[in-house]
């Protein structure tokens, strides 16, 4: 199942990059039934890296105090067990 969800990240990723917007719902419909299934996707591009948070391993570029997560190459894949989240994938993602 994670490699269906890192083809379906890699499409929805170079669909965003082109600015196709077609396929819009229907990526909105496959997160839905993830999330049906128990899994969540985590995409944290934008956000400030936090050295403290075990579901990303980053590469930092440059030497900024704060670093922003500025490219994910795999996200963080969580799943719900019935008695808690589990992390499946750790995202890997570039900081600057």
């Amino acid at each position: 199942m994670l490699q269906i969800i890192n083809q379906i990240f890699e499409i929805e990723k170079k669909s965003s990059d082109q600015n196709i917007s077609l396929f819009e719902r229907n990526f909105e419909r496959i997160h839905h039934e993830l999330q049906e299934m128990g899994y969540t996707v985590s995409n944290p591009i934008g956000k400030q890296y936090d050295a403290r948070d075990t579901s990303v391993e980053a590469n930092i570029v440059g030497n900024a105090a704060n670093p922003i997560i500025t490219k994910v190459l795999k996200p963080a894949i969580f799943q719900n067990d019935g008695t808690g989240t589990v992390l499946l994938q750790k995202g890997i993602v570039i900081a600057e």
